[in-house]
């Protein structure tokens, strides 16, 4: 049961992988590849490196103020929000060029803090953390860019967006649907533990089951190896919260559902 559930996760990450061109599990939390910072757009509260090559007094660490500018050596203030790391490095040349404080500056602009276009990622997932909005990103995307979904987790991301909206609960198996939902910076993402089904009496592997969108009492007998010799299929309690419900083996299963296999009559 263990290998079978791992493999099913495995390959909801290859397929997320496929569909999205998204690297491996040795994925880092935060990427801060060149290709990742290329594209991001900065905002108030990044922090940045800025290098002027051959003025090492001119170099220095900055955070982006609340107003979306920065102060540098020699400048004003300068608008940094807005701009990706190259386009803010052609911006400052250009100043230094204008305030004839340099002839031929060679800037470069590096991101050495994420902070105003992220979202974060927790639970049963490999590289939980906060993730740089470098591109746009879906529910999926992020999710497979964060390692996939653990063996223990369920195949689902509850989303609580950004705007205050309520909490959304997303299938990862609905690709062309909610999961591929555009995720926006300050969304959280969590990714719960695997829910359960439970199989008891007389079947084979008696115990707890992951309870999938969709199964059947049936299928969740199946899962515990069918009845033994002594168990009739047509003989089931179902218990939900603590309540006997009236329920057929072909019926849909919820999650958390006590399945009892009575025995038969000889």
């Amino acid at each position: 049961m263990v290998i079978r559930v791992a493999m099913r996760k495995f390959l909801i990450f290859i397929l997320l992988a496929a569909t999205f061109g998204i690297p491996s599990f040795a994925q880092a939390p935060r990427d801060t590849s060149a290709a990742a910072t290329s594209s991001y757009v900065l905002g108030p509260d990044d922090e940045i490196e800025v290098t002027v090559f051959g003025q090492k007094d001119m170099s220095n660490k900055t955070r982006i103020r609340s107003d979306g500018t920065i102060i540098l050596p020699y400048l004003n203030a300068i608008r940094a929000a807005g701009t990706t790391t190259a386009q803010l490095s052609a911006l400052i040349a250009t100043r230094y060029k204008q305030e004839g404080i340099l002839a031929a500056p060679s800037i470069n602009v590096e991101i050495t803090n994420y902070a105003s276009r992220t979202v974060t990622i927790l639970g049963s997932i490999p590289n939980a953390g906060v993730y740089a909005l470098d591109k746009p990103y879906s529910v999926a995307a992020i999710v497979a860019k964060a390692g996939g979904i653990r063996p223990d987790g369920a195949d689902v991301v509850v989303l609580t967006p950004a705007d205050g909206q309520p909490p959304v609960r997303i299938a990862l198996t609905d690709m062309s649907g909610a999961a591929g939902r555009l995720v926006e910076p300050g969304d959280n993402l969590f990714i719960p533990k695997a829910e359960l089904i439970y199989v008891y009496g007389p079947v084979n592997k008696p115990g707890s089951y992951s309870f999938t969108p969709g199964m059947t009492y049936r299928q969740a007998l199946g899962e515990a190896g069918g009845p033994t010799v002594a168990g009739s299929s047509r003989k089931i309690e179902v218990r939900r919260g603590g309540k006997k419900i009236h329920a057929t083996i072909d019926d849909l299963a919820n999650p958390e559902d006590v399945l009892i296999i009575k025995e038969k009559f000889f």
